[in-house]
Formats: structure tokens, C-alpha cells, sequence
């Protein structure tokens, strides 16, 4: 009987094992490692041809860089050697000299400046377009988040950034240098009587106007992104309960149309994501785990159609454990192995 039991047991455990698998979502596939340490992405669609859309991540560490990677999680090329790049955002069509360029950006803790690059289609690969005189952060250390916000009436572009201590957020507008280059102007500070802690992640709705920052121990906060508003206050803090644990990381935003959609956060200590809507007052939604993505710090979401894998579009998020960054079809990671909160 001891040997029978024995048999049980293993069928057993084995039984509830692929169950726990079967609770969160499958990632479609997974990007290759970074050599030191990932930490933020985003996507970035190719408008001629889809399928040839990216993934770019960043390596913080010190010898860093941004790393491009296909659809099917394949390296395809990376930047030069960047000393602690955080954050990673994407805009398109902008505009400097006679040319509309797509950009990607990301911050450096190491100098606290932006760097901005333009996404080179043909090859896949970024070209460095940030001014020669650079653009500081204006932060004296730890430069922490940046995400970028395009102005909906006339396309201008800004890039919002914090400091890994309890600051005010820097706004700044991003414009041709006059030599095809980009250079940046504090044009705003805001935000720091509204925090507890210190804004790592964070995201703007360039349609509705808002830009929302992750208080990483205690809420989001969202406020009015146009400067021209004139409007610092707070308009809203949630996600201060809703089941979170640990740090708020990572922000994205998932559209359905121009008003509706989801805001997603990453809540870094159960390695689960919880839904908020992105109109009216961002009511929580639902909670979805994965036992397949560890300590989830940046995240990225695009309703983009890419046929047939990803007919609705597609959620990535970073995973510790692994050093990378996984990658879903959106059905699969919103529509099924869904956990209510409680």
C-alpha cells in the first residue's frame, strides 16, 4: 500500500501543480535575456508592416542599453552602451526639420539627462538625435521615471520625469534644436505634496489628457498633462487599497477606443496585475496573476491588430527571474484566467 500511496501522492501534487499553471496566462513567447538587469518597455508599431513591430526594453545597469526585440522575442539590435538607462516610452511622427520621426526615450540615473533616439525602420535599430548640449532632468541625483506625452491639438511632445525621492515631477518640452536634434524645456514642476514616497512608473493618455504616476507605497496619481492648462492640482488618487502588495510599478494603457479602454498596473508583491478603466474616475476592474512573470516592474500595452497571433493586440511585462521580458496576445492575458478581488 506504501507503494501505492506513494503514487498517489505524486499524482496528486502533480494534478494541482498544472492547475497553478493554468491560473494565470500564457505568454506567447519571451525576449532573450539583457546582460544585467531589465526593468522597463514599450512597443513600437510599424504602421507599413505590423509584423515588423518591436519590443524595446532597457538593461539599467550601468554598462546598459536599449535592447530591440521582434515579436517572437528574437534580439534584433540594441543601442550603444548607456550607464543606468531607466524608463522606455515611444511617440510617433515627430516632428524636427523637414521630417516626421518616431522616437523612443529613456532617462539616465547615472547624469540625470534624456536621451532621445529615433527609430530607424529600414535597419531596426536607434539613431541618437538628443542635442549636443543634452538634456538634463533637472534633478541633482536619481533620476528614476520618464514617460512622454504628445499634445492632441498640435503634436507637440513632453516628457514627464521623477526622481527615486519624494520630488516634484519635472515636465519638459522636447523641440528641434534647429539642427535636426532634440533639445528639452522645464517647463513645469508639480506633485510633491501629493506623494508619500517617490514615482517610479508611469503614463499619459495623450487623447484624454491625463498622465498618471505610480506613488509606489501608497496610490496613483493622475492630474491634467497639458501645461498650458494651467492646472498642478490632483485629480484623483486611487489604487490605494484594491488587493496590491508591495510596490506600484509599472503603468500602461490599453485603448478601446479614443475614450475608453484600460489602465493597467503592475503590483510588484504578488506578481499580479489589477484593472482600472481609463475613463471617467479609473474604477478597479479585476486582478489577473501570472505565475509566469516574477516581480513585474515595467509594463507595455497596444491594441495594434497584428494577424493571426495577435488579433487585438498584445500586453508585455517585465519578469525578474528571468532577466526579460514576456510577451502575450491581449486575449489571452485579459480575456481568460481572470481572479476577482475580493
Amino acid at each position: 500500500m506504501g507503494k501505492f500511496k506513494k503514487i498517489f501522492y505524486f499524482f496528486i501534487i502533480l494534478v494541482m501543480s498544472s492547475c497553478s499553471i493554468l491560473r494565470g496566462p500564457i505568454p506567447a513567447t519571451e525576449t532573450s535575456q539583457v546582460n544585467g538587469d531589465a526593468d522597463e518597455c514599450e512597443f513600437w508599431i510599424d504602421e507599413k508592416d505590423p509584423t515588423k513591430s518591436l519590443l524595446i526594453g532597457n538593461d539599467k545597469d550601468k554598462n546598459g542599453a536599449l535592447y530591440l526585440w521582434d515579436l517572437n522575442g528574437k534580439l534584433v539590435s540594441k543601442s550603444k552602451t548607456l550607464n543606468r538607462p531607466v524608463g522606455v516610452d515611444v511617440r510617433y511622427s515627430m516632428k524636427l526639420g523637414n521630417r516626421k520621426v518616431d522616437i523612443v526615450i529613456c532617462a539616465l540615473r547615472s547624469t540625470n539627462e534624456i536621451k532621445v533616439f529615433e527609430i530607424d525602420a529600414k535597419n531596426r535599430g536607434l539613431i541618437d538625435i538628443t542635442t549636443d548640449k543634452k538634456i538634463p532632468t533637472n534633478f541633482t541625483k536619481d533620476t528614476y521615471g520618464i514617460c512622454l506625452y504628445k499634445r492632441d491639438g498640435d503634436g507637440k511632445i513632453f516628457a514627464f520625469v521623477s526622481s527615486k525621492h519624494k520630488d516634484n515631477i519635472h515636465q519638459i518640452e522636447l523641440r528641434d534644436d534647429g539642427n535636426s536634434k532634440v533639445e528639452g524645456i522645464l517647463i513645469r514642476s508639480f506633485g510633491i505634496n501629493d506623494q508619500k514616497s517617490f514615482v517610479e512608473g508611469m503614463v499619459a493618455d495623450d487623447n484624454l489628457g491625463y498622465v498618471y504616476f505610480s506613488d509606489e507605497s501608497n496610490a496613483i496619481l493622475k492630474y491634467i498633462a497639458d501645461p498650458d492648462k494651467n492646472d498642478n492640482s490632483l485629480i484623483l488618487k486611487f489604487a490605494t487599497q484594491d488587493g496590491i502588495r508591495g510596490d506600484r510599478e509599472g503603468l500602461a494603457l490599453y485603448e478601446n477606443t479614443n475614450d475608453t479602454g484600460y489602465l493597467i498596473l503592475s503590483s510588484q508583491g504578488n506578481s499580479s496585475f489589477k484593472i482600472y478603466e481609463r475613463e471617467g474616475n479609473n474604477k478597479f476592474i479585476k486582478t489577473i496573476s501570472s505565475l509566469h512573470a516574477k516581480n513585474t516592474d515595467g509594463i507595455a500595452a497596444t491594441n495594434a491588430r497584428i494577424e493571426p497571433k495577435y488579433p487585438n493586440g498584445l500586453f508585455a511585462c517585465h519578469n525578474s527571474k528571468g532577466k526579460n521580458f514576456m510577451i502575450y496576445s491581449w486575449d489571452n492575458f485579459f480575456g481568460d484566467f481572470i481572479k476577482k478581488s475580493k
